[in-house]
């Protein structure tokens, strides 16, 4: 009879690596300890060292052991993240993106986890509505902290109906145990008009900022609709309207837990500011940016580097060339400031494309869901010069795909230009440096041939 887990993997270089464990054995125990997923790996096999018992195809076993750094990673892999199955979403959000999106993705881009233990590990937000009183004991008693959660709202019967879920309603008890336990936390709200924005949002927020410093931040996200939400409840965008009152409330709300605790506790995604024509705040007002992953900061980050840009510049010689500067609609302004200041370089001709999202629709603007089809279309008898440069984010993290499974290589022979992901700007001025010694050396050659 199999025992343990499969390993899928073996790092190159790992403790495991040098030992000569093969992928294809299970894991079984670990210093004679069974386990039962990621947590208890980790923790079992936190030592310099480490007893695997391993258990072959046939059912054979036998014991490795490990010598290792303290806390060094044995170095392996399963099928699954969480190593044992998987928590899966039970509630049926309003708002939930994953049933929003058109048929044909990777299967991947349909799952819907919300495991405690992925969001430690990987800053992924869950709700705690599928974890019951054991749970949270273990949480506590295993220190898994920080945690990111989906709040929605503190009011039972409104978070109840937005997920429809009759679990979700206590989300303050949990809260508050976790921040009796010791569990830091980061959370989020994902802002419906008609659900939770107006006075239900108003006392959410008010009744979270109770828990900090345990509750460390708060970030307000408005909802994202896309075009494919057909068989789905009736929901509206936040409007500029909407987000104007938004930035309002939340301004004096910053003023105050400033005043009271130091920190501004809440902070806006940064559609809330382009749709209110609010100014990006500036930034000490981020702090150690914590919540990046909800768009929150991204604008000052690259208005930073753009001021760093500004005060050390480009080479004033670059080799004449033509680029273009693909991006979505709501970084368009970002983007315009970056697109002048490449015009000024010697020679440099510039395009900004500020594209429309045909892939998801409805009100999805940012950068990072453009697909591969986005820009084919987008960019269609455009001119566009030498190469077309994009944020990396439009990208599968470590890969060269995009989210509807074209490859760079295919969207740039459809284009007809070098589409090139950008992570910085200080990237795109090696780029450019590198492209301008390579035509000068090109020149260089036809000049050389010319007079032999």
């Amino acid at each position: 009879m199999k025992s343990g887990f499969e390993i899928h993997k073996i790092q190159p270089g790992s403790p495991a690596h040098r030992t000569g464990i093969r992928a294809g054995e299970r894991l079984v125990k670990i210093n004679g300890y069974a386990f039962h997923d990621i947590l208890d790996y980790f923790y079992l096999s936190a030592g310099e060292r480490v007893i695997l018992e391993l258990q072959s195809a046939s059912g054979k076993t036998r014991k490795v052991p490990l010598n290792k750094r303290y806390d060094e990673e044995p170095g392996l892999e399963f099928a699954i993240p969480t190593i044992g199955p998987l928590l899966r979403c039970r509630n049926r959000c309003v708002f939930c993106f994953i049933d929003q999106q058109p048929p044909g993705l990777r299967p991947s881009l349909y799952e819907k986890d919300d495991d405690y233990r992925l969001s430690f590990f990987h800053g992924n937000y869950i709700t705690l509505s599928n974890l019951g009183p054991k749970d949270l004991r273990r949480i506590i008693r295993k220190k898994v902290s920080p945690l990111y959660i989906s709040i929605h709202a503190t009011d039972p019967q409104v978070r109840c109906g937005m997920m429809n879920n009759p679990a979700a309603g206590r989300i303050m008890e949990q809260l508050k145990e976790l921040a009796a336990g010791g569990i830091q936390v980061h959370g989020q709200v994902v802002v419906c008009p008609g659900h939770n924005d107006g006075a239900v949002l108003w006392n959410t927020v008010e009744e979270l900022s109770a828990l900090y410093p345990a509750l460390k931040t708060l970030a307000l996200v408005p909802v994202g609709l896309t075009g494919h939400r057909r068989g789905l409840a009736e929901l509206s965008p936040v409007n500029t309207s909407g987000a104007r009152e938004v930035v309002e409330y939340c301004g004096g709300f910053q003023q105050r837990m400033l005043a009271r605790a130091g920190t501004p506790f809440v902070y806006l995604a940064d559609e809330f500011y382009l749709l209110a024509g609010a100014p990006i705040p500036p930034h000490e007002h981020y702090g150690a940016y914590e919540q990046l992953e909800n768009g929150v900061g991204l604008s000052r980050l690259f208005l930073n580097e753009m001021e760093e840009w500004a005060q050390d510049g480009l080479p004033d010689r670059i080799s004449p060339q033509e680029l273009s500067i693909a991006t979505g609609r709501s970084a368009e302004f970002l983007l315009r400031r970056l697109a002048d200041e490449l015009r000024e370089a010697a020679g440099l001709r510039v395009h900004l494309y500020a594209l429309p999202n045909r892939f998801w629709g409805g009100n999805v603007t940012v950068s990072g869901l453009l697909t591969g089809s986005d820009l084919i279309a987008g960019l269609h008898g455009r001119k566009l010069g030498q190469m077309v440069l994009i944020s990396r984010d439009m990208l599968k993290e470590g890969t060269r795909l995009f989210l509807d499974g074209l490859t760079l290589e295919e969207v740039s022979g459809a284009v007809g230009a070098e589409v090139i992901p950008i992570g910085s700007l200080q990237e795109l001025k090696g780029i450019l440096q590198r492209t301008g010694r390579s035509d000068n050396r090109m020149q260089g050659k036809k000049k050389g041939s010319r007079s032999a």
